[in-house]
């Protein structure tokens, strides 16, 4: 899906570069915005996520490496509406592909961490704004859930709406990569957009 959204928008660089109709924001990353958006921000951002799972797990008096040795399912009821969960994820996000393996555990763990080196290839090629955004909250979602898999085996989770039937649990490494995905999204139907409206004939007076 990200290869689709982020090939999308590199085959609309070159017609953005030549749209009278961009914005004067709409051009490639400088290697100071480059560093920004794809290694300072997405860095606070990982970190957010790791104190997130590190709060959870003293939350409940455990270690936070307590994925790499158990696999405990708690709950505590925050609200009608969302919960806080202890869960170990050893599949993808939103707690798909399940099931404890070595092998599947490193090929995530490798795949997580070359899409973030292709990811960050586009980003120094993406111009407009929301493109690069998203990618950069993708790149921080991808890194905060590898570094999990890389010395737990498993991804912490912790935010539960099970109680209003949203049956996926996930954490707020999932939230980066689920909002950045739907910003690429929208950045390539605005591009979309812009080429045709840039390559229409226009009306004669």
């Amino acid at each position: 899906m990200l290869s689709r959204v982020s090939s999308g928008m590199g085959a609309n660089m070159t017609n953005l570069a030549e749209n009278p109709q961009s914005t004067a924001t709409d051009k490639p990353l400088g290697w100071a915005g480059f560093a920004l958006l794809g290694g300072a921000i997405p860095a606070v951002l990982v970190a957010l996520d790791q104190l997130s799972k590190w709060a959870t797990t003293r939350f409940f008096d455990l270690p936070m490496s307590i994925c790499s040795t158990a696999d405990p399912r708690l709950t505590h009821e925050v609200s009608p509406i969302a919960d806080l969960s202890l869960l170990c994820n050893r599949g993808i996000s939103w707690g798909l592909l399940q099931g404890d393996s070595s092998v599947k555990r490193w090929a995530l763990t490798v795949f997580a961490f070359l899409m973030t080196l292709a990811l960050l290839y586009v980003l120094r090629k993406t111009k407009d704004r929301l493109g690069q955004f998203s990618l950069c909250l993708v790149i921080a979602g991808a890194v905060g859930n590898a570094i999990d898999r890389l010395f737990f085996g498993a991804v912490t989770d912790m935010i539960d709406f099970s109680d209003i039937g949203f049956k996926f649990v996930f954490n707020v490494a999932d939230s980066y990569i689920t909002i950045g995905v739907i910003g690429l999204f929208v950045s390539s139907f605005i591009n979309d957009r812009r080429e045709k409206a840039a390559n229409s004939p226009k009306s004669e007076d």
